[in-house]
């Protein structure tokens, strides 16, 4: 689970190109989606370039591959 402040890099070979090689940091856990059986979080991150987008923890241990720093 990632918390507030956790950093994360985005792989350089991540199948999404605009998001290549980024960093971000993680600003809060949304919660979870009552209809989500897994039980996953999902997290607003802000990029490098003030950009803030919002992704379920699973994708973004996909564009990170897990990577926190």
């Amino acid at each position: 689970m990632y918390q507030p402040g956790d950093l994360v890099q985005v792989t350089l070979d991540c199948d999404i190109k605009f998001f290549w090689g980024k960093m971000a940091i993680v600003l809060k856990c949304m919660g979870q989606d009552i209809t989500d059986h897994a039980k996953g979080n999902y997290y607003k991150i802000e990029f490098g370039d003030g950009k803030r987008h919002i992704f379920y923890d699973k994708e973004l241990k996909l564009l990170s591959k897990a990577e926190r720093k």
